[in-house]
Formats: C-alpha cells, structure tokens, sequence
C-alpha cells in the first residue's frame, strides 16, 4: 500500500471561514453594536523563522495583549480557561444554566420547575484546555470570522466586535507555544479501514468526504453522559486538516485524555501505528466542495392581524427577554443586550414589555433609536437582525449581527409575525 505524508500545510479552507473547538453562546441587543475595529493586518510573524519550526512561539507583547482581551471579552463567562476564575454564578451563562437543570440553583423549587421547562441551549461548552495542539494562526482566523465547527451543539460561536489584530492577539494568549516540524506518515487505506472500525462517523461528522459505514457499536463502553457530551461536542472533521498540528493530531487520536482532562473523547484502542494512518486519512483524504450557502428568504408580510400579544409569546418572551430585559423582571441585570458584556457596549434594549420595545435602543451616538426604523434596504432594524442569524448560520457575514447571538436562528415563519406586526403599526 502507498503511504501518504501527513504534512503541516494550510489545506482546505473552511465554508466562507463563516459554524467551537469554542462554543461560546453570546446575546446583544438588537443594534449593530459598537464599531468593529478596523481590520489592519496582525503583526507579521518574525522572517528569521529555523525551517524546523512551522509556528513560532508567540510574541510576548501579543500575548499581553491576548490576556487583556480574554478579560475584555468575558470569555469566562461561558468556558474553563486554566488559570482564570470563572465568573461568578449569576454571570457564567453556562454554569447558571448546569446548575439549574440538576436542581442546584438557589431558587425556590417551584421556580426551578418553571426554569427548567425554558433551557434549551447554553448547557454545554468545550473547556479552553489543551490548545496548543491547534494552529494558532487557524485559530485566529476562526476567531475573526467563525463558522459552524460541532454540528452537534445548538449554538455556535458568535462574531464578536474582534479586528484581525486582535484575533490574533487573542489566539497568541490561547496558544503561545511553538510548533517544531515533526514528519509523519501513514498508511492512508489503514486509515480508511480504521475510520469504519473504530465507529469514528458515530459522533463525527466529515464533511465532503467519502461516506464511510460505522462499526454498529463503540469500541469501548460509554457512559450515557459521556456519550452524549461526545456527539454534542463532536467536531466536524472536514477542519482538522487546517485546525490541527499533524503531530499533535496522532498523539491526540492515541490518549485524547492525557490532553485535555474532562474531554468527551475517549481513548480508543491505537497502536502508534493505527493512530499515524487514522491521521493521514483525516488530513489527506480529497474532500467535495462544501455546499454552497443557501439564500435567506424573508417571508411576505401575512394578511392577517398580528398583534403585540402574539409577537410576545412566539418571539421575544420565549427567545429574547432573557438577554434584552427590564432587570427587576429578568432578576439580574436585564442581561447583557440590556447592561452590554462580552465586549458590547450597553444597548439598554427592554424586549420584555410593550413599552419597553417601543423605546428602543441605545445607537453608537450614545442616542436612543427605535428597533422598528428601516435601514438601507427597508427591513426593520430588529427584523434584519433575526434575518442576518439564518445568513451567519449558512456562513455569511452579514452587516448586522445575527439575533439571537450565536443561537438557533427564530424561524422564518416567526420573523414573519414580527415583520407583519410592525408593517401594521404594532398593534397592543
């Protein structure tokens, strides 16, 4: 059989780089948010770079810089990060969510009953351990622009208000350490026949490549919890070949415990052998374009009356209200699309009463604007942000953000109610 390099080249380049090895589920409100950096390039990697390095380590001064915006953007809000205090409770989106659903949270029983009927998302997230088997400059390509990477989850990674520069910084403090060039190779049919043996297709998804049947069953047993962390959790394998180190991919595939404590992976049975054709099938495998994006439709406006009570039950009481709230009635502090976080400034959006909708949100003059004004193409401001969540979910960048961010779009049907509700005048 041929043996085919595993080599540490950029490889394919993900859908648009538009769906978290960092699940982070974020809201805002529903104004554009404060302007995004500018893009200027990330500081040039040094030239005088030894050919047996394919990464270099980072430069210090970006490294700073990273640790101030993980701050900045209160990534501990939603994922473990070694040496970080997590946030506290009634801050740390997915802990508070955790803590609820097993009956933990201080609140009365009848109200965690209540509670636990509404959360759907934000129940789990990948730690941020063991980065440094990921290309740091991957990284900060995904942090900048990123795309659906575990289809399994619900929620995705939003955009958040990060200049190329400072995506890099922040991939810098995620992933400081050099990359030395490591040659290896594998039998790539091994790998194939290794692919269907160890059930990998049971929790992974691979984009664009060949459909290879699993074993009916995992090689070793799992626990309900594991397993269903493990397909929740599960990468896409169409990106490993541009999101992972080749040398760190086989010690991965051969002890994912070892390197990243608590991960849902669990070690499968592979001689080093084994683990170098597995390798060189993820990595070298030709894969079919993905699918191209799909054109986001906005509904015509129904025929029918619509009115605030409707729009509030369908919509913003059983989506929005959470982030985008009074804070007496969110018990807290109306949530970050309210009092502004993970690098947003506050919008003081009210979605949780009639009144507060009608008076807006705060724009980036400082000045309050109404959520119902047309923009440039005569959508609704807060309708285009519902719009642009389905276009960021096909791998679009839109100029809005995506409401709710980094969640299951609102279906279309649901935009629908809310586009007709205001076209009739917002009716009580």
């Amino acid at each position: 059989m041929r043996r085919h390099p595993v080599i540490a080249g950029p490889g394919a380049q993900p859908r648009g780089l538009a769906v978290a090895s960092l699940t982070v589920l974020l809201f805002m409100s529903c104004g554009t948010g404060p302007k995004d950096p500018v893009d200027i390039p990330a500081p040039a990697m040094p030239s005088a770079v030894p050919a047996a390095v394919l990464e270099p380590a980072a430069d210090p001064a970006a490294v700073a810089r990273g640790q101030l915006l993980v701050d900045r953007f209160e990534c501990v809000r939603c994922h473990d990060i070694p040496g970080r205090e997590p946030a506290p409770l009634e801050k740390h989106c997915v802990r508070c969510h955790q803590d609820i659903l097993a009956g933990r949270f201080p609140a009365p029983p009848e109200t965690l009953r209540e509670w636990q009927g509404h959360i759907h998302h934000l129940t789990d997230v990948p730690a941020l351990r063991g980065l440094d088997r990921f290309r740091r400059a991957w990284l900060a390509a995904w942090l900048h622009a990123p795309h659906d990477l575990r289809p399994g989850l619900d929620t995705t990674m939003p955009r958040l208000a990060l200049g190329t520069a400072e995506a890099a910084d922040l991939a810098a403090a995620l992933i400081p350490d050099a990359e030395a060039a490591a040659p290896i190779a594998g039998d790539l049919e091994r790998g194939r026949e290794l692919f269907g043996l160890k059930s990998c297709a049971l929790c992974h998804r691979f984009t664009g490549a060949p459909t290879i049947p699993p074993a009916p069953r995992l090689p070793v047993p799992l626990d309900d919890a594991q397993l269903q962390r493990g397909l929740a959790q599960a990468p896409d394998l169409r990106f490993t070949r541009e999101r992972m180190r080749p040398a760190a991919l086989v010690a991965w595939l051969i002890d994912p415990p070892r390197h990243k404590p608590g991960t849902p992976m669990p070690q499968i049975p592979l001689t080093e052998a084994d683990a170098r054709a597995l390798a060189a099938w993820l990595v070298e495998v030709p894969l079919a374009p993905p699918p191209a994006p799909k054109p986001v439709q906005r509904l015509p406006l129904l025929d029918r009356r619509v009115t605030w009570a409707e729009v509030e039950a369908q919509v913003f009481k059983k989506t929005c209200w959470h982030c985008h709230s009074d804070p007496d009635f969110a018990r807290g502090d109306g949530g970050p699309g309210n009092s502004g976080g993970y690098g947003f400034t506050p919008r003081r959006l009210d979605l949780a009463s009639y009144t507060g909708i009608s008076s807006g949100s705060v724009g980036d003059d400082g000045k309050r604007r109404s959520v119902f004004a047309p923009l440039a193409d005569g959508t609704p401001r807060i309708v285009a942000h519902l719009l642009a969540r389905h276009a960021e979910v096909e791998g679009g960048a839109p100029e809005q953000r995506g409401m709710p961010l980094g969640l299951t779009p609102v279906p279309l049907a649901d935009i629908q109610l809310v586009d007709t509700w205001i076209a009739q005048g917002r009716p009580q």
